[in-house]
């Protein structure tokens, strides 16, 4: 029953789910602006075009798209 909020409907009980945190933290991360190590924050329904991970200490912006991600392919031996 952890997680659930009880609701009466009509007479009968009906059980939602409680919200979800609205923001999502990331690992601990050295802020260039600050250059302290926090966890930055983004909000759960963040565009990925548009949003942007920030510092919850001085509030700088890291938009989504400056961060460079690598496909997780295995990488090809090199020639000798």
């Amino acid at each position: 029953m952890l997680g659930q909020k009880k609701i009466y409907e009509e007479g009968r009980l009906v059980r939602k789910p409680i919200m979800q945190a609205q923001y999502i933290y990331s690992k601990p991360t050295m802020c260039l602006h600050c250059h302290l190590i926090v966890e930055m924050v983004h909000e759960r329904d963040a565009d990925p075009q548009k949003g942007a991970w920030q510092c919850p200490r001085c509030g700088h912006i890291y938009p989504f798209q400056h961060w460079k991600i690598r496909k997780q392919a295995p990488r090809k031996a090199e020639a000798a």
